[in-house]
């Protein structure tokens, strides 16, 4: 599709998750930046060297997400899409991805599965926006996330140069002012001082998104929730002056915070530029390198099904390396599944995978997988081993089989996405239907009813 934005001719493409057979030879005609940009390049190497936002690589910094895992890969001369939505951009050339569970203006699922994980209310999101304008303005919903994570690091402080013009002199004098202010000499000294102080370039960014936030329509409440936080940023930020907005953004954006420690500082300061820059549309200075906002569905996925299992279930954490299984009886090599109950006798894996219409289908690493873990736990006759996946069309109550050996039954389950839903609280209310009937799937599994 294309478009005309400011007498710009824009070229549009929308796409879904998990979808094959782009032809690779169309795709680099047509989109020639995005795809020398993006093609066969990973999560973790697009986070580290461009302007691109990834939700929650940025914010956990944790292994137990994949970030080897690729926008767009190359199999066979075609492009395939994995686990990631959200948008793209580079010069004139846009790439909205959307959840396959999406219509052509709004992403319910995607909307829903942050909802559910991060406890946020995205109700002003029901609105007529395009997929791309809701995008970031999900990003406004994400700040107090990003703002509590950097500040577990403590308040950022770094040296200034303040400029003073008075008879306590304490620095250095300031020759070419001092001419400029104090002819004839009237007892004041021009002079500067060099300060390590909370109040910053990176400090007045955050205060001033705070600030923006706080006129929003419909994100009110947002702050409200963080006050503390909020109370503090605007404590140190004495020197705050909402006519300097625009020369804090610049100087942010020409000093990036670089120190690995203050990592969760520099993906703040990313956010805040996003969210004041407004640059969506990639114009000016953004034109010529990639740029977006992209989620990672797959571990949405995953924290979602676990908010939906009986209590007593351990969720493994690869990074923190807590409830890991032994794979030796000595050594400290671990295997980490999505779920498991020792006394319910059942091991789950939450799969973001196109799984419906292959009644007892399961690809080859999938099923190693459930194998492997059942072993290890030495899953007998009376255990089951399974997948949880999203379906469109129907919900899957279905067995794989009988392992031979320990004889653990191996299962697929899944919760149906609704679909043509009228609007956002209509979809809220059938995909609470869809939890419900999977639970008590789940529940008659673990003989709990």
């Amino acid at each position: 599709m294309i478009k005309l934005v400011s007498k710009i001719l824009v070229i549009m493409m929308r796409i879904t998750d998990n979808q094959h057979r782009i032809a690779k030879e169309d795709f680099v005609t047509e989109y020639p930046n995005l795809s020398q940009a993006l093609l066969d390049r990973t999560l973790d190497n697009l986070s580290r060297e461009d302007n691109i936002f990834i939700f929650p690589n940025d914010l956990m910094n944790s292994s137990d997400l994949d970030k080897d895992q690729k926008i767009l890969e190359t199999v066979n001369q075609e492009i395939k899409t994995g686990n990631v939505i959200g948008f793209l951009g580079y010069g004139q050339e846009r790439l909205t991805i959307a959840s396959r569970f999406s219509d052509e203006s709004n992403d319910h699922f995607l909307h829903y599965l942050l909802q559910k994980v991060l406890n946020i209310n995205l109700t002003s999101l029901d609105v007529g926006l395009s997929l791309e304008d809701k995008l970031y303005q999900l990003l406004i919903y994400l700040f107090p996330k990003y703002l509590q994570a950097a500040l577990r690091k403590g308040l950022y402080k770094e040296y200034q140069r303040f400029s003073h013009n008075d008879s306590h002199v304490k620095g250095a004098v300031d020759v070419g002012n001092h001419l400029k202010k104090n002819l004839p000499f009237t007892g004041n000294i021009a002079y500067t001082t060099r300060e390590f102080t909370y109040d910053n370039p990176l400090m007045q960014l955050i205060r001033h998104t705070i600030e923006y936030i706080k006129i929003q329509k419909s994100f009110g409440a947002l702050l409200d929730s963080n006050r503390e936080n909020m109370a503090e940023i605007v404590r140190v930020t004495a020197s705050y002056k909402l006519s300097d907005r625009a020369k804090i953004i610049r100087m942010n954006k020409i000093k990036p915070i670089r120190h690995a420690y203050f990592r969760e500082y520099r993906k703040l300061q990313e956010l805040c530029l996003m969210i004041l820059s407004r640059e969506k549309h990639g114009l000016g200075p953004q034109a010529q390198r990639v740029h977006g906002i992209l989620f990672d569905v797959a571990w949405l996925w995953e924290e979602y099904v676990y908010t939906l299992l009986p209590k007593g279930f351990i969720h493994p954490r690869n990074k923190d390396k807590t409830d890991g299984i032994s794979v030796f009886s000595v050594g400290k090599r671990k295997v980490y599944p999505d779920f498991y109950d020792r006394e319910r006798k059942i091991v789950l894996d939450a799969k973001y995978k196109k799984l419906e219409f292959t009644e007892k289908g399961i690809n080859r690493e999938d099923l190693f997988q459930l194998i492997s873990y059942s072993y290890i736990l030495e899953a007998g006759k009376t255990w089951k081993a399974g997948l949880i996946f999203p379906s469109m069309e129907q919900s899957v109550n279905s067995e794989i089989g009988k392992v031979v050996g320990y004889g653990v039954l191996l299962k697929k389950w899944s919760i149906q996405i609704p679909q043509n839903a009228s609007s956002y609280s209509a979809f809220c209310k059938m995909m609470e239907n869809s939890a419900e009937i999977f639970k008590a799937i789940i529940d008659e599994e673990v003989g709990r009813i």
